[in-house]
């Protein structure tokens, strides 16, 4: 299980998340406003540090590393500047050498039908071809939380595929 027990500040006003997440299974938080999507978000992925609190789970790490198992989907401020092909390789870069980077980049760019894109700026993509590119760098990672920001993205996702991991959309 997933223990969310966390509060935080926005503006002037108070928020609490209190919620017990069960691995596989979607929970939904359905916060409206955008602000508040956005600083949830955050929070979640482990990115905002302004909040108190805790967000524990069975394998969850939510350090800078090469460990960190956390996938955010639905926030353009998650993508480096550059090419769709240099957003995939410095991910992957991270937990691997450069020749299995340029390898594995190769194959992923393959795998997830993005040779059209992959000269493409990221700024220039669509929503749904940023979660195209979000999934296609997460692809060798064993992702332990899935956090989608439907909010900021209207964009529709099968979420399913991540069964083995923590799934917690933001709407």
């Amino acid at each position: 299980m997933l223990k969310v027990d966390i509060s935080f500040q926005l503006k002037d006003m108070k928020f609490d998340f209190t919620d017990l997440v069960e691995r596989g299974k979607p929970y939904t938080y359905n916060v409206g406003e955008r602000a508040l999507a956005d600083k949830l978000f955050w929070v979640l992925c482990g990115l905002d540090a302004g909040y108190t609190g805790t967000i524990s789970g069975d394998g969850l790490c939510f350090n800078r590393s090469s460990f960190n198992n956390v996938l955010a989907l639905g926030d353009r401020t998650m993508f480096i500047r550059g090419s769709v092909r240099r957003n995939i390789y410095k991910a992957l870069r991270l937990r691997t050498d450069k020749k299995t980077a340029m390898a594995r980049t190769d194959e992923v760019i393959g795998l997830y039908n993005l040779r059209k894109l992959e000269t493409f700026n990221v700024k220039l993509l669509t929503g749904e071809e940023l979660i195209t590119v979000a999934l296609a760098r997460a692809h060798f990672r064993k992702i332990g939380l899935v956090v989608f920001n439907k909010v900021s993205t209207n964009v529709e996702i099968d979420l399913q595929k991540f069964s083995d991991a923590y799934i917690i959309t933001i709407c």
